[in-house]
């Protein structure tokens, strides 16, 4: 018998010991309106394991005394919690 008769076994195994990392969904937040910013009336979220670096992706060239980004913790659904 070979590795490769148990390699299935073994991803499987590997794959629930090793746990998600927690995702979040980072808004562009319009500080005059307080509300997210939209492109074709769809609000601008993204969703990202790494929020501060796509926060500072997101505010890159934009005036932060008009722009300002919420972050939210999502549970393993994708809501927001």
């Amino acid at each position: 018998m070979t590795m490769l008769n148990h390699l299935t076994a073994f991803a499987g195994r590997t794959r629930r010991i090793t746990p998600a990392p927690p995702r979040y969904a980072v808004s562009l937040i319009d500080r005059r309106t307080g509300k997210p910013h939209r492109i074709s009336d769809i609000p601008l979220r993204l969703i990202t394991c790494e929020p501060f670096e796509t926060a500072r992706e997101l505010m890159r060239d934009r005036d932060p005394a008009r722009w300002d980004t919420a972050i939210h913790r999502l549970d393993r659904k994708g809501t927001i919690q």
